[in-house]
């Protein structure tokens, strides 16, 4: 890759501050076996569990958490070691989104009397779901202050859900990004409830927010820098793709008969717990959407209420109750399709969008 001056000179700080913050600040702390704190800056930590990122801003003795492991004892076990370990009070836990990746241990966090925060949506998601609810909302935007900084939260609008956020510390130029920014050469991800449409947009007007970012977390996986906005506004952007998305022509649901999974397939074979359906249309619902799945061969484990597919089209629509409208039709490159829990519904991963042609 041939870089000019200016480039050259755009690029360089936002590197040597990755450099310098693995270089002087890196520290993995094992909080316990299966959460880990990894320290960024001098003052701000990624906590993880599993492939679960979120951010702990610790500074004279105030301490701010953002998303919650996705497990109670976890979630436990972060707050005793901010506390007991890192000597800090902590004046705030924001919830970044309303899946139980960012908000399992909010009961949890309430129990420890911290005051909770989030974006009124994601309040009213939790209200209707019979989720615990956050104490506190704002509507676009909240500031805090802690140990002398500011800590700004955004709803920069719809994406890999209706309600996430993003938090942002100006000092340390430091973006928690939550799920709506994706981490470099990583999967697309979860779409069974984004906002496909949307999405690009919404993380160019996070990049206008905090483009001045030098570390940016993801939801999921390894953090970077700003070149992580620019490559999730890549990684959707629907520019010349022939997508159809949020089409407001009312569909038929198909006659489910009391089950949730429907499959009209030229051949149907069964090996070893696995049903394979090719030349297949398959459905799949939840209480709130349905997916269709077109594909030559689709590969169903029922024992894990799970669906496998290398390449084809998914579609998902959403139930209304005039009729349901069709929120996104792309087609894909290897899908998992699996059944998390009532609350949450269906999780649709693409490891990559395909092409239609």
């Amino acid at each position: 890759m041939i870089v000019t001056e200016s480039q050259n000179m755009k690029a360089t700080p936002t590197l040597l501050f990755l450099f310098l913050s693995i270089t002087l600040f890196a520290q993995t702390i094992s909080v316990s076996e299966n959460l880990l704190l990894n320290k960024v800056t001098p003052y701000v930590y990624i906590h993880t569990q599993g492939n679960n990122n979120g951010m702990v801003f610790c500074k004279a003795g105030e301490a701010l958490i953002v998303s919650t492991p996705a497990s109670d004892e976890e979630t436990g076990n972060l707050i005793n070691y901010v506390r007991d370990s890192l000597k800090a009070d902590i004046v705030g836990y924001i919830i970044d989104r309303w899946h139980t990746d960012a908000m399992e241990g909010l009961d949890v966090v309430m129990q420890h009397g911290i005051p909770t925060y989030s974006y009124a949506g994601t309040k009213d998601i939790a209200r209707k779901k019979g989720l615990p609810q956050p104490e506190m909302v704002f509507d676009s935007v909240m500031e805090l202050e802690v140990g002398g900084s500011k800590v700004i939260a955004h709803y920069p609008g719809e994406a890999h859900t209706k309600d996430g956020i993003v938090v942002w510390i100006p000092d340390e130029k430091v973006l928690f990004g939550g799920n709506g920014i994706r981490n470099n050469n990583g999967w697309v991800g979860n779409i069974g409830d984004a906002n496909l449409a949307a999405w690009s947009e919404t993380v160019r007007k996070v990049k206008v927010l905090c483009g001045t970012a030098m570390i940016v977390i993801p939801g999921h996986g390894r953090y970077g820098g700003s070149e992580l906005l620019d490559y999730t506004i890549a990684l959707y952007d629907t520019t010349g793709r022939g997508w159809e998305l949020n089409s407001p022509v009312l569909h038929q649901r198909p006659y489910f008969n009391g089950n949730e999974f429907l499959a009209i397939a030229k051949e149907e074979t069964h090996h070893n717990g696995i049903t394979t359906y090719n030349d297949a249309v398959v459905y799949y619902q939840d209480a709130t959407k349905y997916i269709r799945i077109e594909s030559a061969c689709i590969n169903y484990i029922p024992g894990e209420q799970r669906l496998d597919s290398d390449n084809g089209i998914v579609s998902i629509y959403d139930k209304n109750p005039d009729g349901d409208t069709l929120r996104l039709r792309v087609p894909y490159e290897r899908l998992i399709v699996f059944n998390v829990e009532d609350s949450i519904g269906l999780r649709v991963v693409l490891q990559r969008f395909g092409s239609l042609q």
